[in-house]
């Protein structure tokens, strides 16, 4: 159990035990394929790092890997995770006999057609009053009309395993989401956040806009983390760390020993990548496009990091990766493909970091 002490600010000062480091791990949103991916990268990092990473002393998640979160912080090991994705069967721990398909957990490759009209008619009429407080992913987001998904496997899945069944207090996990009426993150097991079972706030940061429907928590509606950052790294400020690993599986890898640089070069690999990268059809030139923006953001939270004097170790796919992801990562059929790929392209990375 990961011992925490209470800050002036509200938020939570971990203990650190074993090795003395304070470590946090962040854990990015991307779907499907980006899920499988991060399994694959949790498996190397706690080859490189000699621990397992629920045993960080927080562990923030965003859309997917807010469920990939909530699994640790419940006990489930990056093994256990490796193996439930292949469907191998599981006989111990928290995983042991629970059945989750994973193709059809998320409704499969598209979205539902949606419903007519406008998502968060209040969020929209504040974003054109203050667009400059608002990233463009969240104004996007309160035009895009209701989805029809519904997350409740996800949910379902989260109540299955012991411990987290119930409101998520004492634990090491923090769950970003947006309140789609005010366009502003939250994240549920902070201090001051809306009072959330684990179930909730896990829904509610995978609930995208246009494919899934809003999910009710504490009486407000609230949709994915990822409106606001695919990764919100900056979010590790203030809570006495001295180490963050953020697995990123919608950015982009710029630096051969795994770590994306901010500063002088940042620009120029983004132009290399944008040589290398060649994709073809719309979806694949707009999804390249994001991948460069989740970069771009990434290295913007890295860098306030380490001004602090945080260490951070940044994750991201390959070009090897992305070409088995190709441009939609909700599907299924890459699934299993995506997290071998995963396995070994992150453990190459994290053992040229060491």
């Amino acid at each position: 159990m990961v011992t925490q002490a209470s800050t002036s600010e509200g938020r939570t000062t971990p203990v650190p035990a074993g090795d003395g480091v304070r470590r946090g791990l962040v854990l990015g949103g991307g779907g499907m394929l980006g899920a499988a991916w991060t399994i694959g990268a949790l498996c190397a990092v706690q080859e490189a790092t000699g621990r397992g990473p629920g045993r960080a002393e927080v562990i923030l998640g965003t859309s997917a890997g807010a469920i990939l979160g909530a699994l640790l912080a419940g006990g489930v090991g990056a093994e256990e995770l490796r193996d439930h994705q292949r469907g191998l069967p599981i006989t111990t721990g928290p995983l042991a006999g629970v059945d989750f398909d994973y193709d059809t957990a998320a409704g499969g490759a598209v979205p539902l057609r949606p419903r007519p009209g406008i998502g968060s008619p209040g969020l929209l009429r504040d974003a054109v009053r203050h667009p400059r407080e608002y990233p463009w992913l969240t104004m996007v987001s309160a035009v895009v009309p209701p989805g029809r998904g519904s997350v409740a496997p996800v949910g379902e899945l989260i109540r299955s395993l012991p411990g987290l069944d119930g409101p998520a207090e004492g634990s090491p996990l923090r769950v970003v989401a947006v309140d789609y009426r005010t366009g502003r993150r939250v994240v549920f097991g902070d201090q001051g956040a809306p009072p959330a079972e684990y179930a909730e706030a896990v829904m509610a940061s995978c609930a995208i806009p246009g494919w899934f429907a809003p999910v009710e928590v504490a009486g407000g509606p609230y949709v994915d983390g990822g409106c606001w950052s695919a990764t919100n790294a900056d979010l590790m400020l203030g809570r006495g760390l001295d180490e963050v690993y953020v697995l990123a599986p919608m950015a982009l890898r710029l630096h051969p020993r795994g770590r994306a640089e901010p500063g002088r070069g940042t620009l120029a690999a983004l132009r290399e990548w944008r040589e290398r990268d060649r994709p073809r059809g719309v979806l694949a030139q707009l999804v390249s496009r994001y991948r460069r923006s989740v970069t771009r953001q990434m290295l913007r939270e890295a860098r306030l990091l380490r001004a602090t004097g945080v260490r951070v170790q940044l994750l991201a796919p390959t070009l090897e990766d992305l070409a088995v992801m190709g441009p939609n990562m909700m599907d299924p059929a890459r699934r299993g493909e995506v997290l071998e790929t995963a396995l070994r392209t992150s453990r190459a990375a994290l053992a040229g970091v060491r």
